[in-house]
């Protein structure tokens, strides 16, 4: 993905939005639905991160079902719904947060399944497949994929006291040192947390004035606004960054690229965090598909694998036990993997009570 440099606003996130859905249209999305169809398959156009899958995944699934799934990478969860909304017709799964996964149901975005009638559901841990808020009656809203807490990453190098609260983001011997996802309502979020806010994603008027004044002491340090997480991993490993927040896991993976040492830090305000989930969204043609794609993406050898090379915890717990075999059983037990219901003490992601409020705080403090 291309550097995210300016800040997600509303607008843009609407013109994104539109713009994809006719690219996708004059790009070719149904010629190329067409030979597919004349070959015997489909292709399902999913928004996703660039965490949830691997290109040899991509084409192994497409070699086996005969389903390929064409990626849209969004920078938040916001970036989906704005595209959903706008071009519902050209998409067929979105991935979605937390909370995030109810608010596309209430709107009649995404069509609730039967989980059992996909085999690899089997393989998930209890408690993600009885997530009450992922409920649509005896269906399912979402198919559970990942979770993460969000904490402070440093490096000592550079960082010689333990950054144990947000506060300590805003000093200004820090100045173009800290890199962060553009996710403009996790990071009003996040400051909310820091200035003690009751509801960080459904803030009153004065705490989300309080968490915007924070968000404009930290911009100066904030050296770039990045799409995915990788690109989060990449600027701790060359040391362009000394601080992010960012997904367990990061510290390996910096590690595991040849990167400094880099530790972590858990904010004294509080933790907050996601859990993920693959929807089925309603404006599909190709519904009927959905079940074999998710099944064969979600088998547990490519979840352990996920796991190894991005991080943090998944709620497949065939994978864990993939994992405990292979001899990585304290490294899926540092981050919690077999801890599942640890998400749901979390603050968890989710739609703000005015999106738009947050929206125009983001923008006052990173368009000035």
């Amino acid at each position: 993905m291309d550097q995210v440099d300016r800040p997600m606003t509303r607008e843009r996130l609407l013109r994104r939005g539109a713009a994809g859905a006719l690219g996708l249209a004059a790009g070719g999305v149904l010629a190329e639905r067409a030979l597919s169809a004349e070959l015997g398959g489909v292709t399902l156009n999913w928004l996703t991160w660039n965490d949830h899958y691997f290109t040899a995944q991509l084409q192994k699934v497409k070699k086996t079902t005969q389903i390929a799934g064409r990626v849209q990478l969004i920078s938040d969860d916001a970036d989906a719904y704005i595209r959903v909304k706008r071009g519902g017709a050209h998409w067929d799964i979105s991935s979605e947060d937390a909370l995030w996964v109810p608010k596309f149901y209430k709107e009649g975005l995404i069509e609730p399944f039967d989980l059992s009638e996909i085999a690899a559901s089997k393989q998930l841990y209890s408690v993600a497949r009885q997530v009450p808020f992922w409920k649509a009656g005896s269906k399912q809203m979402g198919y559970p994929f990942g979770w993460s807490s969000l904490q402070i990453y440093y490096n000592p190098k550079h960082v010689k006291t333990k950054p144990d609260s947000y506060h300590a983001l805003i000093d200004k011997k820090y100045k173009k040192k800290i890199v962060l996802e553009n996710q403009p309502t996790d990071l009003l979020a996040m400051s909310g947390i820091a200035t003690g806010a009751k509801k960080p994603y459904n803030m009153t008027k004065a705490e989300l004035s309080r968490a915007k004044q924070f968000l404009k002491a930290l911009k100066p340090n904030v050296l770039k606004l990045v799409s995915q997480n990788t690109e989060v991993v990449s600027a701790l490993t060359d040391e362009s960054a000394w601080l992010a927040i960012e997904n367990l896991g990061t510290d390996v993976r910096v590690k595991d690229a040849k990167g400094p040492l880099i530790k972590v830090a858990k904010a004294k305000e509080g933790a907050y965090g996601w859990m993920d989930a693959e929807m089925m969204l309603k404006g599909s043609s190709h519904k009927d598909k959905f079940p074999a794609f998710i099944n064969a993406m979600e088998q547990a050898p490519w979840i352990a694998k996920n796991f190894l090379d991005k991080g943090r915890p998944l709620f497949n717990e065939k994978a864990y036990k993939i994992l405990v075999n292979t001899g990585h059983k304290e490294r899926a037990d540092r981050f919690f993997y077999n801890d599942p219901e640890r998400p749901l003490k979390m603050v968890l992601k989710g739609p703000s009570g005015n999106a738009q409020a947050y929206i125009d705080a983001f923008n006052e403090v990173f368009s000035s």
